[in-house]
Order: structure tokens, then C-alpha cells, then sequence
């Protein structure tokens, strides 16, 4: 919930649910002080992106990482919770789920929402 949360003092309305994944060409930022050198832009990935943009108005270096994940064909990123010590986030290009990769919502008893008339009043 802190991550979703982020910097808000008030947490913005969510469905909390669980997944079953099956992710294949993952960039595992985990991984960025082992193995083969990493471009230097990856070492800036902490960096608050909502400062840089709103503040100083430059694009964050996330979101030129977005772009070369992407460009590369990858699925998404593994990277290190900011907000929980020892956790692990995920970010899914849902576009790019092919070959064995996969999202499935656990919904077993059918309590999530099925299309959009489920907001309706």
C-alpha cells in the first residue's frame, strides 16, 4: 500500500487484489552491482521523478530507462521497494506479454468488477 501510496499523505480510492504472474525478460534492477557493467543512467533511478518534472522540468531518468526497456523488447522491471526495506516492485508492459508470459487476477469468488456498468450508480 506505500508504494501505491507513494508521497501522498492520503491514500487515492484502489482495489487491493492479487495476481498470478509468469514473467519472462525482466530487467532485474536488483541486479545492477552484479555482473556486466550497467549503463550509468540505471545507477539514477531513485530519483524522485514527480521533483524533476514538476520542479525543475526535466525528464526523469525513469522514464528515458522506460524507453530503453522498452526499445529492447523487454517485459518490465524488477526494481528494489523504496518504501518497504527488502521488498520487491514489478512493472508489467502489459503490451508485451507474449511467449509464455502472463497477468491472471485472483478473483475465485468473482468479487471484482467485470466491466465498467460495475461503477455505475
Amino acid at each position: 500500500m506505500r508504494e501505491y501510496q507513494q508521497t501522498s499523505p492520503f491514500l487515492p480510492p484502489c482495489t487491493m487484489c492479487s495476481y498470478t504472474v509468469a514473467l519472462r525478460d525482466l530487467v532485474d534492477l536488483r541486479q545492477l552491482h552484479h555482473g556486466p557493467p550497467w549503463d550509468e543512467l540505471w545507477h539514477d533511478w531513485r530519483e524522485d521523478w514527480r521533483y524533476l518534472k514538476f520542479e525543475r522540468h526535466i525528464e526523469p531518468p525513469t522514464w528515458v530507462l522506460a524507453d530503453m526497456v522498452l526499445a529492447h523488447g523487454h517485459t518490465g522491471i524488477l526494481f528494489p521497494s523504496l518504501a518497504h526495506e527488502g521488498g520487491t516492485n514489478v512493472v508489467v508492459y502489459s503490451d508485451r506479454l507474449k511467449d509464455g508470459s502472463s497477468v491472471t487476477v485472483n478473483d475465485p469468488d468473482g468479487r471484482l468488477p467485470r466491466d465498467q456498468s460495475s461503477w455505475a450508480r
